[in-house]
C-alpha cells in the first residue's frame, strides 16, 4: 500500500480482510469475536497504528537527554559492584513500548486529577457564618440543628429582630449580621438573608429538603436608639450562649413595647438646644441662641402638624426650610440679631437627613447597592426640599421687602475665649442629639466626648488651611474611630454615638450660602458659581458619611473593648464541656478572639463550643429548651410600635 493510501486510510472505506491467525496482532487490540467490529482487523489500520507508535517512540528518544560518558561509566561500575547477581536472575529490560505507556498513563492521571480537584476556592459555596467576621458576633455559639417547627420559630424571632432594628434606625449591614448571628446561634447554620431598604426575607432549608421562608416589611422609620441598644444586647447574649431561645423570645416581646427614655416635651427641647448650640458654634450672638431654640421648636411643631395631613416628605421639608429662612430674615431685618445666616444654617442642620445619608453611604460601601440606591433617592429628595424651601423663603422675603442678608462672613483670627465657647457648644450639640434620638442616659456623656473630639479635629484642620472636603473626611474618620469601641463597650451599635457626633461637623452654613447666591439677584455672583458652591457643600456632607464609615472599619482592632464579663464557668457549663469533649465535631469554624483565644463551633450532628477570653473560657451551648414548651409571640407580625415622629422625615 502506498503512502498516499495510508494517509487516506482513516477516512476512506477499506476492505476488511479476515485474520490469518487466530491470535491477536502485536501492537493492536485483541481480535474481535465473530460479528464484532469489522474494522478491527483491517491491515491498513494495523499498519497505521504501528506507524504512529514508531513516531511516538522517536519523539520520546529525541526529548530524552543523551547520557553522558561519565554517567554511563558510573552506571556500569555500580552494576558490576552489585554482589550475588547472576545474569540469569536479572530483571528483564522493559521495552520502549512499555515506557511510553507508563508515561502516557502518568500524564493522564495528572490531567484527570487537575480536572477533579483543580477548582479554585472562590467557586465553592461560602458559609453564611463568614459574614460575621469583623463584627461583634464573629464567634457565635452554635446549637444542634432544630426540628422543622423549632426552625420556623427561630426564623420568626430573627425576622422580628430585623424589623425592629430597621424601624429603630439601624443600618442594613447591622441588620443582616444580627439576623445571621441569631439564626446561627440557634442552629440554623445554612440560613440565607435577602434584605432591601424596607423588606426582609429569610430562607432556610431543613435537612430533609423542606424550604421555610419568613418575610417582614418595614413601612416607616422612627429613630429610637434605646430600643436599638436593647436589641443589640439581646443578640449579643444569644450569640454568647447566655440566653436560650424562649428567653430571647420573651425579651424581644418586652423590647417591642419599650418606652422612650425621655418624654416628648423633653425631646423637643433637646432639638431646640441642639439648634441653639449650633448657632453659638457657628458664631452667633447671645440673642441668637435663645432665638434659635425658639425657631427649632416652631419648625419641629410645624413638621409634626403637617405630618398629620399625610403630605409627602418633600413638601413638609420645603415648608420647614422656608419657615426657618423667613424667621431668620425677619429677625435680621428688625435688628434683633446681626447675623441671621447663622440662624438659618442651624435650622438647615436640623433638617438634614444625617442618619439616612450615613446609612446610604454605609450600604454602598458594604455591598448593598439596591438598598443604597433607595436610600440615596430619599436623601436627594430631602436635600431638594431643603434647597427649594430656602429659595422659597428668600424669594418671599424679597417680595415683602425684607433686607439683604450678608452671607459672606469675613474670617477672623482665633481667640481663646471663642475656642472654648465653641468646644462647649460642640459638646452640647452632641449631647442634645443623643437625647433627641432617644438614646439612654449612659450614652449622653460618651456622645459629648465624641462630638468634642470631632470638633477639635475639624478646627485644627481648618487652622492648617486644609481643604473643606478633606477636613470633613478626616474629622468624620475620628468620629467613627471613637464611636465604635465606645458603643460596643456600652452594649450598643456604633451608630448610637456616631450620628450625634457628626452633628457638630455638618455643613449647614455652606448650603445656605450657596442657595442664597443662586436665589438672590446679585451682580457679583453668577448662577454657575452658586451652583458650584452648592455642589461643594453637598460633597462635604457626603464626605462626613464616608469618613464615619472609614473610621468605624479602622477601629476593628479595638473590638477587645467590648464589654464582656469573663467569669469562671458554672457547674452546668462544666458538665456541657465534659459531654462535649467526648464528641466529634463536624464543620469546625475557627475564630481568633482578642487575647489569642480560639472558638470552635460545630455544625449539625455534633455540639462543641469553646469560647475563651483573657480571664477564662466559658460559653455554654444552648439549645431550644423543650419543643413542647409554650412560647409567646410565635410568628410575630413585626407590627410597628407607637412612637413619636421627629423633625426629620426619613
Amino acid at each position: 500500500m502506498s503512502d498516499r493510501e495510508l494517509e487516506d486510510a482513516t477516512t476512506a472505506e477499506v476492505r476488511v480482510d479476515s485474520p490469518t491467525e487466530p491470535g491477536p496482532v502485536r501492537g493492536s487490540s485483541p481480535a474481535p469475536v465473530e460479528g464484532g467490529n469489522p474494522e478491527a482487523g483491517s491491515q491498513a489500520l494495523r499498519e497505521l497504528l504501528e506507524r504512529t507508535r514508531l513516531q511516538r517512540l522517536a519523539e520520546l528518544r529525541e526529548s530524552s537527554p543523551e547520557p553522558q560518558p561519565e554517567d554511563v561509566a558510573k552506571a556500569a561500575a555500580a552494576k558490576a559492584a552489585k554482589p550475588g547477581r547472576s545474569s540469569g536472575r536479572s530483571k528483564p529490560r522493559t521495552d520502549h513500548r512499555g515506557a511510553s505507556q507508563r508515561i502516557a498513563q502518568k500524564v493522564a492521571r495528572r490531567t484527570v486529577g487537575k480536572l477533579v480537584s483543580g477548582t479554585t476556592e472562590n467557586t465553592q459555596p461560602v458559609p453564611i457564618v463568614t459574614a460575621l467576621k469583623g463584627t461583634p458576633y464573629q464567634a457565635p455559639v452554635q446549637a444542634q440543628e432544630p426540628s422543622e417547627d423549632e426552625a420556623r420559630m427561630i426564623l420568626d424571632l430573627a425576622a422580628d429582630i430585623a424589623a425592629m432594628m430597621m424601624r429603630a434606625g439601624a443600618g442594613t449591614s447591622d441588620v443582616e449580621v444580627s439576623v445571621i448571628a441569631a439564626c446561627t446561634a440557634c442552629g440554623l447554620a445554612t440560613v440565607e438573608v435577602d434584605l432591601t431598604s424596607n423588606t426582609l426575607v429569610v430562607h432556610y432549608s431543613t435537612s430533609d429538603g423542606r424550604l421555610l421562608t419568613v418575610m417582614r416589611v418595614n413601612r416607616g422609620e422612627s429613630t429610637h436608639f434605646a430600643k436599638l441598644a436593647s436589641v443589640h444586647k439581646l443578640v449579643t447574649d444569644l450569640v454568647d450562649g447566655r440566653l436560650e431561645f424562649h428567653e430571647a423570645r420573651s425579651r424581644l416581646d418586652a423590647i417591642r413595647t419599650q418606652r422612650r427614655p425621655f418624654p416628648e416635651w423633653f425631646t423637643v427641647g433637646a432639638w431646640g438646644f441642639m439648634v441653639g448650640a449650633l448657632v453659638l458654634l457657628l458664631g452667633g450672638g447671645p440673642i441668637a441662641v435663645p432665638l434659635g431654640i425658639a425657631m427649632a421648636i416652631v419648625v419641629f411643631q410645624l413638621g409634626k402638624l403637617l405630618g398629620r395631613t399625610h403630605l409627602p416628605a418633600f413638601f413638609i421639608t420645603a415648608l420647614q426650610a422656608a419657615s426657618a429662612t423667613l424667621i431668620a430674615t425677619i429677625a435680621g431685618d428688625v435688628g434683633i440679631i446681626d447675623s441671621p445666616q447663622y440662624l438659618v444654617a442651624a435650622g438647615i442642620v436640623l433638617l438634614l437627613p444625617t442618619q439616612s445619608l450615613y446609612s446610604a453611604v454605609q450600604d454602598a460601601l458594604t455591598n448593598f447597592p439596591l438598598t443604597a440606591a433607595g436610600r440615596l433617592v430619599g436623601v436627594f429628595m430631602t436635600l431638594a426640599g431643603i434647597v427649594s424651601g430656602i429659595a422659597l423663603g428668600i424669594v418671599c422675603g424679597q417680595a415683602i421687602g425684607l433686607g439683604h442678608i450678608e452671607v459672606l462672613v469675613p474670617k477672623t483670627s482665633p481667640h481663646v475665649v471663642t475656642a472654648i465657647l465653641s468646644m462647649v457648644a460642640a459638646a452640647v450639640v452632641s449631647m442634645s442629639g443623643a437625647v433627641a434620638m432617644s438614646a439612654r442616659r449612659r450614652f449622653i456623656l460618651p456622645a459629648a466626648l465624641v462630638g468634642l473630639a470631632s470638633h477639635i479635629t475639624m478646627m485644627s484642620l481648618t487652622l492648617l488651611n486644609i481643604d473643606n472636603v478633606l477636613a470633613s473626611l478626616l474629622a468624620a474618620t475620628v468620629t467613627g474611630f471613637l464611636s465604635r469601641p465606645l458603643a460596643l463597650r456600652l452594649g450598643a451599635p456604633a451608630i448610637v454615638l456616631m450620628i450625634p457626633g457628626i452633628y457638630t461637623l455638618l455643613q449647614g452654613l455652606s448650603i445656605f450660602t450657596a442657595v442664597y447666591q443662586i436665589a438672590s439677584d446679585s451682580e457679583n455672583v453668577s448662577f454657575a458659581v452658586g451652583l458650584s458652591s452648592l455642589f461643594t457643600a453637598i460633597l462635604a456632607n457626603a464626605a462626613l458619611a464616608v469618613g464615619a464609615v472609614l473610621g468605624s472599619y479602622l477601629a476593628l482592632p479595638l473590638k477587645n473593648l467590648k464589654s464582656q464579663n469573663f467569669k469562671s464557668q458554672s457547674s452546668a457549663e462544666e458538665k456541657v464541656e465534659e459531654v462535649r469533649s467526648g464528641e466529634t465535631s463536624t464543620a469546625v469554624i475557627d475564630s481568633v478572639q482578642p487575647g489569642g483565644a480560639k472558638t470552635q463551633s460545630s455544625g449539625p450532628g455534633g455540639s462543641g463550643t469553646q469560647a475563651g477570653g483573657p480571664g477564662g473560657s466559658g460559653a455554654a451551648t444552648s439549645g431550644l429548651g423543650g419543643s413542647g414548651a409554650a412560647t409567646s409571640g410565635l410568628g410575630g407580625s413585626g407590627a410597628a410600635d407607637a412612637t413619636e415622629t421627629g423633625p426629620i422625615q426619613t
